[in-house]
């Protein structure tokens, strides 16, 4: 039995498209010039709005029509889906083999499978927030945004049979649901940015605002056409003023996305003749991007994740257009060649079929590239396995380090050597470390230093928790207890030196989801380390981070005692953090030690303990491996920037 083909469509609308290549052009003028077009990102949610609009006016034209067939509506959704996402996901997959060494093609194995299924957002929301660095590594970030819309495909054709069968009303159901979806994503902003940002109840409203002008469309048309002109022109207005006042530091969605949600509805209920849809949105080149916009978003992510990792940084000006370019020209192909020829030629069923067993096939593979950590012994990651690096061993984990982010009891893991005082002899002077794993990557340089100086160490740490009494990480449960349990021991051990170490780049809401750096319950535990006797307290500023793992930028740009050194893939974001933390040992008395400014110069940032020899500082991103550990501290101290007893 066929697929039955006999849906209405609404009446194609060339503004619609236009509306498309605005939203498109915006999110690639963030990707690729995030300082230029800092408010691009709300093109995503100009889209939500398309979808809500286009997919409800089909639902409710065809169920009022007594027509609706879920069969054909999910068909033709695989249909206009599908063809460019599995391309999409064919060609990362061949292009991650050949050029992502395997602790990134791993992650994006694991992207793979949740795109492929359609719960890329769930995936993120659970490991980090849209503006995060680590996205910059992922070829399927950007899948998010299809997930909730295929969620909404999903569930909203169900629920409006339900509405449609017990004779309900269309549209105080769809108004119920977008305020409950914005009580939700307002509720949230301030506890867990990420759930606001990527969970489908944070983003349905946009989708239902959508919803609420098709019925308005259908059964209010006098409603809507009133002014056409000024609806046309406020519309366009508020949405250049979202593009200009939001930005990632924004708090977001909530009531900013109103600035884009709102434009993008009154530019579609002004209709294709209001004045900014005849005399801008309808034209030719608009209509050609957004006929384009589906494949033209699915193609520039992955291209511009590749391209960092083969130029090892990001975009200049020529390669970011060069990259939208070759983008679009990909796009039109894909376009003209795949997805026309799917929607209009090729027979339902077998198709629909074929599209499914695509993307099984593509979970399947990212399920195995997870499991298999990215398979190693691939040529694009030759050379890496020789830099291996033990960090538990090196961070002493599960003995002086928690490397466990759920709630442990603090007691049951810091070993009694962790106080440094095992031998009985209190008469040398202690050393405490203070900090999350930043700080215990310093462990094994200030432990040869230890040895060399005679003094004692002391190491408590624990993985995403500084040592800031009372500050609570949401994303690191149990982070005040181990800090008062940390306390405790230093009340009773009565050390000379406090060091605290951190990745203070780290602890930013807007950033990276983390609980916001609190200097004032930081302020107070250095007071209150003071209280107790603690006669010398050093900060260690912010490490040097890179964007890409430090042994790949490395491999790629060491030449032997030639170039030791690169700006490529630094996060350029460490540096005003680290004056900031200078600025805070400053104001309250305390010492302070900056590793930008030991490892950093105007040539850049030491990429090797060596200049004879590849050997890198860090193992990963940013934390020291043994030799890395032990050049800083010497530095330091060679350099008069620290003291030790």
């Amino acid at each position: 039995m066929g697929i039955p083909q006999h849906l209405s469509h609404p009446k194609y609308r060339a503004d619609i498209d236009g509306l498309r290549a605005i939203a498109i052009l915006a999110v690639l003028g963030f990707h690729v010039f995030p300082a230029w077009m800092h408010g691009g990102f709300i093109g995503v949610d100009i889209f939500f709005v398309i979808s809500g609009f286009l997919i409800s006016t089909i639902i409710f034209e065809n169920l009022e029509a007594g027509h609706f067939s879920y069969a054909e509506f999910y068909a033709r959704r695989i249909k206009r889906i599908f063809p460019a996402l599995v391309l999409i996901l064919g060609a990362s997959f061949v292009l991650g083999w050949v050029l992502m060494p395997a602790k990134y093609f791993a992650l994006a194995g694991k992207h793979m499978f949740s795109g492929a299924t359609f719960t890329a957002n769930f995936a993120l929301l659970r490991e980090t927030n849209y503006f995060n660095s680590t996205g910059e590594t992922d070829p399927f970030h950007h899948l998010w945004s299809l997930a909730v819309e295929e969620q909404f495909y999903i569930v909203w054709p169900l629920l409006l049979g339900l509405v449609w069968r017990r004779r309900w009303n269309f549209l105080w159901i769809t108004i119920g649901i977008a305020l409950a979806s914005f009580a939700f994503d307002i509720g949230n902003l301030g506890s867990d940015a990420a759930v606001a940002f990527y969970s489908p109840l944070s983003r349905f409203w946009e989708l239902m605002l959508g919803g609420v002008l098709a019925y308005l469309q259908l059964h209010r048309p006098s409603v809507l056409s009133r002014n056409s002109r000024g609806m046309s022109v406020l519309g366009a207005a508020l949405m250049v003023a979202g593009f200009v006042l939001i930005s990632p530091r924004s708090n977001f969605p909530g009531w900013p996305a109103l600035l884009p949600t709102a434009g993008t509805f009154l530019l579609i209920a002004a209709g294709p003749q209001g004045l900014i849809n005849r005399q801008l949105l309808s034209r030719k080149p608009m209509v050609w991007v957004g006929l384009i916009s589906y494949p033209l978003y699915l193609w520039h992510w992955p291209l511009l994740v590749f391209m960092r990792f083969y130029t090892l940084g990001d975009p200049t000006v020529i390669q970011g257009v060069a990259v939208m370019l070759v983008a679009m020209g990909l796009s039109w192909a894909t376009y003209r060649f795949l997805e026309k020829p799917v929607r209009r030629r090729w027979p339902g069923k077998p198709v629909v079929a074929l599209l499914l067993a695509f993307m099984v096939v593509f979970a399947i593979a990212g399920k195995a590239i997870d499991k298999q950590q990215g398979f190693e012994q691939r040529s694009a990651n030759a050379g890496l396995l020789r830099f291996h690096y033990d960090h538990l061993r090196g961070f002493r984990s599960g003995e002086c380090f928690i490397e466990s982010s759920g709630k442990v009891a603090p007691e049951s893991v810091f070993k009694p050597e962790c106080s440094g005082r095992t031998d009985g002899n209190e008469r040398a002077p202690l050393v405490l470390l203070w900090g999350d794993s930043f700080a215990a990557s310093l462990y094994r340089g200030l432990k040869h230093e230890s040895e060399l100086l005679g003094f004692d160490l002391a190491q408590y740490t624990s993985n995403g928790c500084p040592g800031i009494m009372g500050f609570e990480i949401d994303k690191r449960p149990g982070c005040k207890e181990i800090n008062e349990f940390v306390f405790d021991q230093i009340k009773r051990l009565r050390p000379h030196t406090v060091i605290f170490g951190g990745n203070w780049t780290l602890y930013n809401r807007r950033l990276n989801n983390w609980t916001q750096l609190d200097f004032v319950k930081f302020r107070a535990t250095v007071q209150a380390l003071k209280k107790e006797g603690v006669s010398h307290i050093v900060i260690f500023g912010q490490l040097p981070t890179f964007k890409i793992d430090q042994p790949v930028v490395a491999g790629k740009v060491f030449l032997k005692d030639r170039v030791d050194r690169t700006t490529r893939s630094v996060n350029s974001l460490d540096f005003p953090v680290d004056e900031q933390m200078r600025q805070f040992a400053r104001d309250n008395g305390v010492d302070f030690v900056s590793p930008m400014d030991v490892l950093c110069n105007a040539q850049g940032c030491l990429i090797s303990t060596s200049p004879g020899e590849l050997m890198p500082l860090a193992f990963d991103y940013g934390h020291l491996t043994e030799s890395g550990s032990r050049l800083l501290l010497e530095r330091a101290l060679n350099e008069n920037r620290l003291t030790l007893p």
